[in-house]
C-alpha cells in the first residue's frame, strides 16, 4: 500500500548509504551530500558507507541507498524490523528496487524538500529453517527464497506443503519462492509471472522442472509455505535467502517460508509507474498508438 509523506516538520532529514568499497559510490555519494546540505528543506542525517553497521536504529527520515539492488537488500536487512523509507540510487546495470539514477536524483532533490513523495510498504518474508538436532534458524528476506541442487548437482525433489497440506512434489534442479518485488528476480528468469509491488502473494516457481506439468504458483501471502528436500546419497541441497545468505539442508530439514511481520518502506517520487519501469528495464515494445495516448484515463 502506498501512503502520502508526512506533512513537512521542519527539514526532511537524509542519511545516504552505500557499499564504501566501490569507488562509484564513494565519489558519487560525496557529491550527493553537498548537494543535500545545499538544498533548502534538506538536512543530511549522516554518510554512512560501511557494510556491517546496525542501521536498526538509524535517525533519519529516509535514506538514499547508492548502489544496485543487492545493496538495497542488504540495507533492508541491517535494518532489521525498524526500517526507515528508503529510496534506491542505481549505480548498476539493471535495478528495479534501485531504479532512479544519480541525475534523476538530483532533478528531485526539491521534491523530496516539498516532501512530494509517497511510501510504498513492500511484502517481506520470514524464512524459518528447522534441523533435525533441534536448531532452528530465521531469516528475514525481501526477495525470495531459493532451493537448488548444491554440488554434485544430481537432480533434487522437494515436497511443498501449504497451509500444511500436501501441494507437489518438485523434482528438478530447485524451486524459489518469491515475494511480488522477488518476482521481477531470479523467478522472472526462471518463467514465473510477474506480481505488482503492492499485491500480497507469494509465487512459486521450480527451476528446470524435470516434468512439464509443474508450473508455477501463485497464493495468498497469509498462508505458510513448507519445503521439504527429500534427499539421498549424494544429494546435496542449498537454501539462498535474497542471493545473500546461504544455509545447506541435510536430510530431514525443514524450511517454512511466510509474510513477514515487518512490511519494508519504499520511497516513490511522483512520476514513478511499476509497467514504466518494467518497459524501460526489460526492453518491452509498446505501440505507439497507445503511447501517445498514455495517461489517459481508458481506452
Amino acid at each position: 500500500m502506498s501512503e502520502p509523506s508526512s506533512s513537512p516538520a521542519g527539514p526532511l532529514r537524509i542519511a545516504v548509504l552505500g557499499n564504501g568499497t566501490k569507488p562509484d559510490v564513494i565519489s558519487t555519494s560525496g557529491g550527493l551530500a553537498a548537494e543535500i546540505q545545499g538544498q533548502p528543506g534538506l538536512e543530511l542525517a549522516v554518510v554512512d558507507l560501511g557494510s556491517d553497521s546496525d542501521l536498526s536504529g538509524l535517525e533519519a527520515d529516509i535514506a538514499l541507498v547508492l548502489g544496485g539492488d543487492g545493496t538495497v537488500l542488504h540495507t533492508a536487512r541491517r535494518m532489521g524490523d525498524q526500517p526507515i523509507p528508503v529510496l534506491g540510487v542505481n549505480l548498476g546495470r539493471l535495478g528495479f528496487l534501485a531504479d532512479l539514477t544519480p541525475t534523476g536524483l538530483r532533478d528531485r532533490l526539491a521534491d523530496l524538500a516539498a516532501r512530494r513523495f509517497t511510501v510504498e510498504n513492500l511484502m517481506t518474508l520470514d524464512c524459518t529453517i528447522r534441523r533435525t538436532d533441534g536448531q532452528t534458524l530465521v531469516y528475514r528476506g525481501l526477495n525470495d527464497v531459493v532451493l537448488r541442487a548444491a554440488p554434485p548437482f544430481h537432480l533434487i525433489e522437494l515436497g511443498l506443503r501449504i497451509d500444511g497440506e500436501s501441494v507437489i512434489s518438485y523434482r528438478g534442479d530447485g524451486l524459489i519462492l518469491a515475494t511480488p518485488v522477488g518476482s521481477t528476480g531470479h523467478s522472472l528468469s526462471a518463467g514465473g509471472p510477474i506480481l505488482p509491488p503492492n499485491a500480497q502473494m507469494f509465487v512459486i516457481t521450480p527451476i528446470c522442472a524435470h516434468t512439464l506439468t509443474q508450473r508455477p504458483l501463485v497464493d495468498a501471502s497469509h498462508k505458510w509455505y513448507e519445503v521439504i528436500p527429500s534427499l539421498t546419497e549424494g544429494q546435496a541441497v542449498t537454501a539462498v535467502i535474497d542471493g545473500q545468505m546461504q544455509e545447506p539442508l541435510a536430510p530431514g530439514d525443514r524450511l517454512a517460508v511466510r509474510r513477514g511481520e515487518t512490511p519494508f518502506p519504499m520511497v516513490r517520487l511522483s512520476g514513478h509507474l511499476f509497467y514504466r519501469t518494467l518497459r524501460d528495464k526489460l526492453g518491452w515494445g509498446t505501440d505507439p498508438a497507445l503511447d501517445r495516448r498514455s495517461g489517459s484515463g481508458g481506452p
